[in-house]
């Protein structure tokens, strides 16, 4: 049963210290402006911005994209919006293919003026050669064509995050010196702190039959919104326990170590961060099981009552 509370207690820990993570990505995707980058690099691969830029340039120039993109930020790589519906996507592309300011009634007339061999113009031939020659279907060919791209820029986006995520873990692991090999040692010789943490994660497993997956932050915070941010996850109480009980984060103690003591703390700090680059859902997840198998073993252990009335069996 030791063995299993010092496995909860490390499963919880890398659980609060992944949803630390997932809150400084998002803080980071935020100022940085990553979800409107990766869809305006989707944007591109749409347009074929390779093979002729004008059209993409045409489509950012329309006033109806201006308004929605995101304000200036020091640093920030894209300005693009961070979402796009595909209705208003269809609805800047026609206006900007369009050859008159009246309402396109044909579909010819947003191809038309795209060169000869331009790959757009080739995509929205193809298009109506299946057979969406109706303004309306041809429109709903184009969401779905859109949709599809940007499901690939998600993949994008997630992918890169997760890159990201890795020297996250890495920064908090040693901003809060969380050391895997000093929790274990911790948890494994601390029998208050090993229970404490136990009951933690079973009463966090017992009252979220879900993950509560947290909300995207959007790409408009400013510094001040940041910081409280940052706060309000430090703050929290499953943070502040883990804090309290395994006495993360430095004291003088912690510095005066030997360059080989050095080398094992950022080893562990390396662990940490792979943990934590798991993502808190991966966690919750292990944890419900591990809490499942200590329950049965709490009830296959409990010992049987056995009353004696005095009376023999039949056969005796």
């Amino acid at each position: 049963m030791a063995m299993l509370e010092v496995i909860l207690g490390m499963m919880f820990t890398y659980m609060v210290l992944s949803l630390l993570g997932t809150t400084v990505n998002e803080l980071i995707s935020s100022w940085r402006g990553w979800r409107g980058h990766f869809l305006e690099e989707g944007l591109k691969r749409l347009l074929k911005f390779d093979d002729d830029p004008s059209v993409f340039k045409k489509f950012t120039d329309n006033e109806f994209y201006k308004q929605l993109r995101q304000h200036k930020a020091p640093l920030r790589v894209s300005r693009a919006p961070e979402w796009l519906s595909s209705k208003n996507f269809v609805s800047i592309l026609v206006n900007s293919l369009k050859k008159s300011e009246t309402a396109v009634e044909k579909v010819d007339e947003i191809i038309d003026d795209l060169p000869k061999d331009s790959k757009l113009r080739q995509v929205l031939e193809q298009f109506k050669s299946d057979g969406k020659e109706d303004m309306e279907a041809f429109k709903g060919r184009l969401q779905n064509w859109f949709d599809d791209v940007m499901d690939h820029s998600s993949a994008w986006y997630k992918r890169h995050l997760q890159m990201v995520t890795i020297f996250v873990g890495l920064a908090i692991a040693a901003v809060i010196n969380a050391d895997s090999f000093e929790i274990y040692y911790n948890l494994a010789n601390n029998a208050t702190a090993r229970q404490s943490l136990a009951k933690m994660a079973e009463t966090f497993v017992t009252n979220s039959e879900t993950f509560p997956v947290p909300q995207p932050l959007g790409d408009s915070l400013t510094l001040a919104e940041i910081k409280t941010e940052l706060q309000n996850f430090t703050n929290s109480t499953e943070y502040a326990k883990i804090s309290n009980v395994l006495g993360l984060g430095w004291g003088t103690v912690d510095l005066a170590i030997s360059p080989l003591g050095w080398l094992k703390r950022m080893l562990g700090w390396f662990v940490t961060a792979l943990a934590i680059s798991l993502g808190a859902p991966f966690w919750f997840s292990a944890l419900k099981k591990v809490v499942s198998i200590r329950s049965s073993q709490s009830s296959s252990s409990t010992p049987q009552v056995v009353i004696n009335t005095g009376e023999k069996q039949q056969g005796a």
